[in-house]
């Protein structure tokens, strides 16, 4: 007599191949599978993972019915209820376009960081940034120029050539700086 516990499905047809209950190449069960010939297609396995493979450009085009859409619907949504997202090109560039483009840290926690090997660039008429605490540290040379230039501080508005920090302790300047940036030197 047969298991009736286990359930496999395979149809091959002319071009592509249909499974179900069988294992994939990472020994996962498949609970619904489609690939071509040329390896393309999508599966499902029953420990709840997606795969789409596509040999050239995936496109997906969504939002074309402009009835469709009601004012402030998305037309796209990607929503991951637990777990992250990674988007990633490793050879190659991610360029996002849109009339506005936003990123928000939701979290009480929360933060936004951007890393660069080389440079980050900013670009636009009106620059504006806004927190409680402001800090920046280069290892070089800092520079700032404009056509006017105004500082103010409420309650103190210090600077230095540099000259002044000599007459202290170089350990203690360094111990001060230290413990003001540690979160950019760690």
């Amino acid at each position: 007599m047969a298991d009736e516990g286990k359930k496999e499905y395979v149809e091959k047809r002319p071009g592509f191949v249909v499974k179900s209950g069988t294992e994939d190449a990472a020994k996962r069960k498949i609970d619904y599978a489609v690939f071509t010939d040329n390896a393309q297609g999508f599966e499902y396995t029953q420990d709840g993972q997606k795969l789409d493979v596509c040999r050239g450009t995936s496109l997906e085009i969504c939002g074309v019915d402009e009835k469709s859409v009601q004012e402030g619907q998305p037309g796209k949504i990607i929503d991951a209820k637990n777990g992250d997202i990674i988007i990633q090109a490793l050879s190659g560039d991610i360029t996002l376009k849109a009339r506005n483009i936003r990123i928000v840290a939701l979290d009480g926690s929360g933060e936004v960081t951007i890393n660069a090997a080389k440079q980050i660039h900013t670009n636009a008429p009106i620059t504006s940034i806004k927190g409680g605490i402001s800090n920046t540290v280069m290892t070089n040379s800092a520079s700032t120029g404009a056509l006017s230039t105004d500082t103010t501080g409420v309650m103190q508005n210090s600077q230095s050539s540099g000259a002044e920090e000599c007459e202290g302790s170089i350990l203690s300047k360094l111990l001060s700086l230290a413990k003001k940036f540690k979160d950019f030197l760690e």
